[in-house]
């Protein structure tokens, strides 16, 4: 992506979230964004190598145009062999806190070897955010504009729960949120992160940008696909059903294969398939669940996709389902919008902003009918097209009103970090 604005500014991000190719693209679309623009970009970054991390099964790399300095994340040993749950909370916490520290570090050791003046440094996520306040602490940033930057968090969550002991438990996440930040930009994922920076008083306020992700193009002609209906549904006669996540236990990809399982055995919908893309530690665990209930014809499960390739796999959907327990307002859910897809997801966080049930989506309250009030609803959208029809235009009418572009959202970002040295200027 080329920007308008052309400069030789220097940024230095500090991270623990490495670069994807299987997963979320927005973490190596930002260093990115700043290359295209003409700044210098230094990337250091903490990777989790162990098992317990996301990144295991993604190859490392290394964006053209970006000066990537990466390091382990320490205690990967104990973090892969323990498995008493206390002490796997006590390290994975240690973990973190190490990782902090290393960050800053290597930022300062950086500057100072190298002789390397930035005029930004951009926190990303937590642990980079606490190590760029960190410097900060020490007096080591000077002039240094300071920038933070979250993909949502948990904390509005705890919050509204009084949950004391999660708030307590994650007190670097609150001292994140509540950093100074020149420009703080916090993702609109629907985990209303926005309120959890006005109720811990965030001293980044002032400038705080709550902003959607945005969203490429997702929409193939069929040719590009045939790979896949020739293996899946090579008739046609099957209506396929799409999830897109990390196998990990807030996801809970399990409800999905609840639903499936009752379209088929209790509703007699045999004409289904479930395709569940995506890594993770409780992937092996579903797989066995599917054999072991006999619903191996109706629910397979790819593993880790190429992030270039999950386009593909929408496209061959009839349905996109996301029934995670926080806020279902991730970039698949978005990618289901742009491709227009029918949707069924959750009733939690902001997702409601996006989905209306029965207009352009379906959307559910977790109670205790949810896997049959999904199924039976599921029945009516594969047996009547009329409805499909009617879900398939108001979802193309959200693509067109709600959604951004990555050229629209990098612009903007590009845009508010410029004003901040315009306002300097002046």
């Amino acid at each position: 992506m080329k920007s308008a604005i052309q400069n030789n500014r220097s940024v230095l991000f500090l991270s623990a979230n490495d670069f994807k190719d299987k997963s979320i693209q927005v973490i190596r679309k930002t260093p990115e964004a700043f290359a295209a623009a003409g700044w210098n970009v230094v990337y250091i970054v903490a990777r989790d190598y162990s098992k317990a991390g996301n990144y295991y099964y993604e190859k490392e790399i290394n964006p053209e145009g970006i000066e990537v300095i990466r390091f382990p994340m320490p205690l990967s040993w104990f973090r892969n062999n323990i498995r008493w749950h206390f002490l796997q909370t006590l390290f994975s916490q240690l973990a973190g806190w190490l990782t902090i520290f290393r960050l800053a570090r290597r930022a300062r050791k950086y500057m100072k070897n190298a002789n390397a003046k930035f005029d930004v440094i951009y926190g990303y996520e937590v642990h980079g955010v606490c190590a760029v306040a960190w410097l900060g602490f020490w007096g080591r940033l000077g002039n240094i504009k300071v920038i933070s930057r979250f993909q949502g968090t948990w904390m509005a969550k705890y919050i509204r729960e009084k949950n004391w002991l999660k708030r307590l438990l994650n007190i670097d996440d609150v001292i994140a949120l509540k950093s100074r930040a020149d420009l703080c930009i916090m993702t609109n994922d629907g985990t209303e992160g926005d309120f959890a920076m006005k109720k811990l008083r965030s001293r980044a306020l002032h400038n705080l940008k709550f902003w959607i992700n945005g969203v490429d193009e997702q929409k193939l002609s069929a040719e590009h696909f045939a790979d896949l209906k020739n293996k899946y549904n090579p008739d046609g006669s099957k209506r396929v059903v799409l999830s897109v996540s990390r196998m990990e236990q807030w996801k809970r990809v399990d409800r999905i294969i609840d639903v499936i399982s009752y379209l088929v055995k209790e509703l007699g919908y045999m004409d289904i398939l479930y395709i569940g893309v995506g890594e993770g530690a409780l992937l092996k665990q579903y797989q066995q669940e599917v054999l072991t209930s006999g619903m191996e014809k109706f629910i397979v499960f790819t593993g880790g996709v190429p992030n270039s390739e999950v386009n593909k796999y929408l496209n061959l959907a009839d349905v996109f389902i996301s029934t995670y327990d926080l806020s279902n307002v991730g970039n698949p859910l978005l990618e289901a919008i742009r491709a227009n897809k029918i949707i069924f997801t959750l009733n939690n966080g902001t997702t409601k902003e996006w989905i209306e049930h029965g207009r352009n989506g379906f959307i559910y309250n977790v109670d205790n009918h949810l896997i049959e009030n999904m199924a039976k609803d599921m029945l009516r959208v594969c047996n009547d097209a009329d409805i499909r029809k009617h879900i398939l235009s108001e979802i193309a009418a959200t693509e067109h009103e709600k959604l951004w572009s990555w050229e629209q959202r990098f612009a903007a970002e590009l845009d508010a970090v410029e004003k901040l040295f315009v306002t300097n200027e002046q």
